[in-house]
């Protein structure tokens, strides 16, 4: 059984076996404390020993990798020349970019669902579930919240009507085609979980998927797959080291999004492949580097479910998953309760001590108090090693120098330096054409459409507050101190109309090199001035001019649930409107006036208030203020 060379232990090579990583491997260690570093060794020591490593780099340093350290450098930090020799003469590193061309493009389609059918029943359902929730998660919906469980049911039972049915979804346009005209089987379960209204906005935000720079995740480079991950499509006898950059991703989601889709597949993929009778070794080995934001304690960001899959099933396929963090104080201990090996470098804040602590009670209950009392006096580069797989006591270790460049952290537009020729002829054989030169007619800009819903049909939201509550309601707004000098006198019930206006919000990221970010986002209007909704500790608050970004404000989307409904069941006279309409043109105008968006619809909303008469106890004068229907508090307008 190979070992794995990973430094010295005062004189002597402290090396670990490969079975042994099949119980999974965890570094911590604050920043500065050689964790990238440990981490590093790991893959070079695993792929020289000829397992394959599929490597998420979210910060750009672990993609050195790719680049070979001086002979006399590594001569000079005493690591033995035979491991850089064995590093380049069998591994091959590939930099693959997620939505972007400048390493080599990969891009992910969570739909296409080849070979879940061959899986047993609770594995589809599973399977299914889980891209359901990483896809309703990169759309906006909060996976704890009713609305976010709703998108992912629905578009489970649409997952699994497809596999059943044998009908091919091929990319999110199939996905809305469904949604939007679903065969009776399907409704009939759908409707039990969401109304039309849900739907109409579920289809919307898909929708987004299919527009900007988006859509480059799903549509630009290599289709990902884990045989090509792997270096399994096209052997050429080295074993391959494939690093996602993830910097070319724009936002937490859609990292979170790419993680859960490429442990979603190498799920799969280790169903369909475990390992030869008496295999003992490692197929491969999944690292994930600053590992917190993916594994958090309470959140439950969608790739956190497939990555404890993983951690729980991976050692008998033989997975190994290893993974990095300075901040162990961050991570769901829970979630990492099938590791074994754990190697800890300096660590100095009272909670990350405590929770490596906590973990160390059942892997090395016998030597805590020497590890607690180590690790805050470690220097750089040490590391304590706690694997009773492989040790009968905790060893200290000095991680050996890499055989490849560090430090050094290439930036989104090194990567093209870093992709070699023959693998971009191979994996992308057809340069993309080139555009012509001459004049394209241009199409009309496409205005805005006025409404999803029908002559007969009204956005609406639902009154949260009675009549019976108006009193206590308006008491913080009767004049006077403790003896008021004003009482509620009559109250009416009325729905107000706002405009609600559907847009996608280009943001610029980044300092030296700026980065767009589309962020879809809805905005809210009052109907006959156009001053912007803010709602402000539970206040509504209306103004011409807001100085925040619109994903910024807090508007009715965070604070109730919006429906449509029949005009027949709305209290509301709609002559009073005067018959006036909304100008779409003209609101779309305005709002690229103000911010740098792209309007797509804009629609009326009746939000429930209610005009409370005050009167004043000594004398007939009276005024009104307005109560809204959601919290009861004072509407500025």
């Amino acid at each position: 059984m190979p070992h794995l060379q990973l430094g010295k232990s005062g004189d002597n090579l402290l090396e670990i076996g490969l079975k042994t990583l099949q119980r999974h491997f965890a570094c911590f260690g604050s920043s500065g404390s050689g964790k990238t570093v440990a981490g590093k060794v790991m893959i070079e020591e695993l792929a020289r020993n000829g397992v394959p490593v599929i490597a998420f780099d979210p910060q750009g340093d672990i993609a050195s990798l790719c680049l070979l350290e001086e002979t006399d450098t590594i001569k000079d930090k005493g690591t033995d020349l035979s491991i850089r020799k064995s590093f380049n003469d069998n591994v091959e590193v590939v930099i693959w970019s997620p939505g972007s061309s400048k390493g080599l493009p990969i891009c992910m389609n969570p739909l296409q669902f080849e070979g879940v059918s061959s899986l047993s029943a609770e594995d589809q359902t599973r399977t299914l579930s889980s891209v359901a929730k990483n896809i309703a998660s990169l759309i906006g919906y909060d996976l704890d919240a009713d609305d976010g469980k709703s998108a992912e049911a629905v578009m489970a039972v649409i997952f699994e009507y497809s596999v059943k049915k044998h009908v091919k979804l091929d990319n999110f346009n199939g996905l809305i085609s469904i949604l939007q005209d679903m065969p009776e089987s399907v409704s009939e379960v759908v409707s039990a979980v969401a109304s039309s209204g849900f739907i109409r906005g579920l289809i919307k935000k898909l929708s987004l998927l299919t527009l900007g720079s988006r859509k480059l995740i799903f549509q630009t480079g290599v289709p990902a797959s884990i045989d090509v991950l792997l270096g399994l499509d096209e052997p050429n006898g080295k074993t391959r080291v494939s690093i996602i950059y993830l910097n070319t991703l724009s936002t937490a989601e859609e990292k979170e999004f790419f993680i859960a889709g490429i442990t979603q597949m190498l799920y799969r993929w280790m169903l369909k492949n475990p390992p030869r009778a008496g295999f003992e070794g490692l197929q491969c080995a999944l690292f994930i580097d600053e590992i917190a934001p993916y594994i958090p304690p309470v959140r439950k960001p969608a790739c956190k479910e497939s990555l404890e899959l993983l951690f729980r099933q991976g050692r008998k396929y033989g997975v190994s998953c290893l993974i990095a963090t300075q901040s162990p104080g961050d991570i769901d201990y829970k979630a990492i309760g099938q590791f074994s090996t754990f190697i800890l470098g300096t660590l100095n804040t009272r909670q990350d001590i405590d929770k490596v602590k906590n973990r160390m009670e059942s892997v090395a209950p016998k030597e805590i108090d020497y590890i607690v009392k180590k690790m805050p006096a470690l220097k750089p580069g040490q590391f304590l090693v706690v694997s009773p797989d492989e040790f009968d006591s905790v060893q200290e270790l000095q991680v050996r120098w890499l055989v490849t460049k560090h430090p050094l952290v290439i930036s989104e537009s090194q990567l093209s330096e870093y992709v070699p020729d023959d693998l971009r002829e191979r994996y992308l054989p057809e340069p993309e054409p080139e555009q012509p030169d001459e004049q394209v007619e241009t199409k009309p800009e496409k205005e805005p459409t006025e409404s999803l819903t029908t002559e007969d049909q009204v956005l609406h939201v639902e009154n949260k507050i009675f009549e019976r509550d108006l009193e206590k309601k308006v008491k913080p707004h009767l004049e006077g101190g403790l003896f008021k000098s004003e009482k509620l006198d009559g109250t009416k019930f009325r729905y107000q109309p706002l405009v609600k206006v559907d847009l996608t919000f280009f943001q610029e990221k980044g300092f030296f090199k700026k980065k767009t970010v589309e962020i879809p986002e809805n905005l809210y209007l009052d109907f006959k001035t156009n001053d912007l909704l803010h709602v402000k500790k539970e206040q509504f608050v209306f103004s011409p001019v807001l100085d925040m970004e619109p994903h910024e404000i807090s508007d009715l989307d965070n604070h109730c649930k919006i429906e449509t409904i029949s005009k027949d069941e709305v209290d509301f006279d709609f002559r009073i409107l005067g018959g006036k309409k909304l100008d779409k043109k003209a609101i779309k105008n305005m709002m690229e006036r103000k911010y740098r968006v792209e309007v797509h619809k804009v629609e009326m909303v009746l939000v429930p208030t209610w005009e409370c008469t005050l009167k004043q106890k000594k004398g007939k004068s009276t005024r009104t203020v307005t109560l809204d229907g959601i919290y009861g508090n004072e509407m500025k307008f």
